[in-house]
């Protein structure tokens, strides 16, 4: 194993090797992550697809459950495809998560409805969105190893930046797929069935990343330590010697999952809250994805001269700040042009804590458990932070009545994470 893994890195890796890793690496990752939201973009007609009609309240409900059933499982993925990726190394696992997120993909895009065959439909579409779930928790530890680990000491901010612009490339391919379809079939027709449609186009994309991924190799640090026998053997021993770096992980997630869960709940709240058109809210995550992809690079080349912990206090002070402002001048003025002011806004918010977090995440674990220690932590965070905001943002809207409760949730958020960098940076000046 190690003989084979060292036969692929003899050295140090190329500046046209580094960039060749950080193209692979997000070109398959912007398919991950599209795949996971395309789910939460097109959840009012997925609600009206699979579960039973007669009260919208409570199908959207089960629709964000179900999308709560993929965070729910993504820590077991981390845990079991992070170890895989310790072991065996970075691109091997990342060419197993690319496959069992295409396979999850699959059952939204052909499985018949609850019309055609009763509880089966909704039962067949949550096993679906586990096996997206586990494929997601496994993807990003992988994926931040893969791009801290073939950068070099000066760069290493910013290659970390481009998993938050791969999830911007995420969010932004969503966008323009449902604006298209929509734009071409119409918003009855989408409501009707053809938003399948975005979940077959993610099918499509699922070869290109297999493909980029399988030329690029295995990052020299993780060889090293395989080398060296640091690769962990025990499961249990490895969780209990790191279970402190997870918890730090998971608080440093919280800002970051309820930003950008709220980004994509986006969707639901302009139409279902503001009553604005469908394909206004696709303009909207359109402007979002647009704005992580700019921003995110610009931080990060930033963060590797001024360090990453005052971009990320500079983007939770200004949500909290910001956040619930935002949010009322949106319900009180609800429009296309003020949807894509507040999130664009709120995606630079997001841009200027996310594109230095994933640094900051890597930098807590050793090599040898650096794609279990990063993925858990993320996948436990996204599980408690995120993967519940459209569902307790909803519940809030629906029990208080008050529009603006999104707000004051994104901001409560940015204002914990604020104290914790100030904790972080003070302990790492001393």
């Amino acid at each position: 194993m190690q003989d084979t893994i060292l036969s692929e890195v003899a050295a140090d890796p190329s500046v046209t090797a580094q960039r060749r890793t950080v193209v692979a690496a997000t070109i398959g990752n912007v398919l991950e992550i599209y795949d996971f939201l395309a789910f939460a973009i097109f959840a009012v007609p997925i609600s009206k697809t699979f579960f039973p009609a007669g009260d919208e309240y409570v199908a959207l409900m089960l629709t964000f459950l179900t999308f709560a059933a993929g965070f729910i499982i993504r820590p077991l993925g981390a845990l079991i495809l992070g170890r895989y990726a310790d072991s065996v190394g970075r691109k091997r696992a990342l060419s197993l998560t690319l496959f069992l997120m295409a396979l999850g993909t699959l059952v939204p895009a052909v499985c018949p409805s609850y019309q055609a065959i009763g509880l089966v439909a909704p039962v067949i579409l949550v096993l679906g969105r586990l096996v997206q779930g586990f494929s997601a928790g496994g993807e990003i530890g992988s994926n931040v190893a893969m791009l801290i680990e073939n950068a070099s000491s000066s760069n290493r901010a910013l290659y970390s930046s481009f998993q938050q612009v791969a999830q911007g490339g995420g969010v932004l391919v969503a966008g323009v797929i449902g604006l298209g379809l929509t734009q071409y079939f119409g918003e009855q027709q989408i409501l009707d069935g053809y938003w399948r449609l975005a979940f077959l186009a993610g099918l499509l994309i699922g070869p290109v990343g297999w493909y980029v991924r399988r030329r690029i190799p295995e990052t020299p640090e993780f060889a090293r330590a395989a080398a060296l026998g640091h690769v962990h053997t025990s499961f249990l021993s490895g969780l209990r010697a790191h279970i402190g770096r997870i918890a730090v992980g998971i608080a440093l997630m919280v800002f970051w999952t309820v930003t950008a869960q709220v980004s994509n709940y986006f969707t639901t709240y302009a139409v279902r809250e503001l009553h604005l058109p469908l394909v206004a809210t696709y303009i909207g995550q359109i402007a979002s994805g647009m704005t992580l992809i700019v921003v995110c690079p610009l931080v990060g080349s930033a963060a590797d001269r001024i360090g990453p912990f005052k971009p990320m206090a500079w983007g939770s002070a200004l949500a909290g700040l910001l956040a619930y402002p935002l949010f009322w001048g949106l319900a009180s003025y609800p429009s296309l042009a003020m949807l894509v002011v507040v999130q664009t806004l709120i995606s630079i918010f997001l841009g200027l804590y996310a594109a230095c977090a994933p640094l900051v995440l890597a930098d807590i674990f050793p090599t040898h458990y650096r794609a279990t220690g990063v993925g858990t932590s993320y996948a436990l965070g996204v599980s408690i932070f995120g993967g519940l905001t459209p569902l307790v943002v909803t519940s809030l809207i629906h029990l208080s009545g008050d529009k603006l409760v999104i707000g004051l949730y994104l901001c409560a958020a940015a204002l914990v994470s604020l104290a914790l960098i100030a904790v972080l940076a003070r302990s790492k000046r001393t």
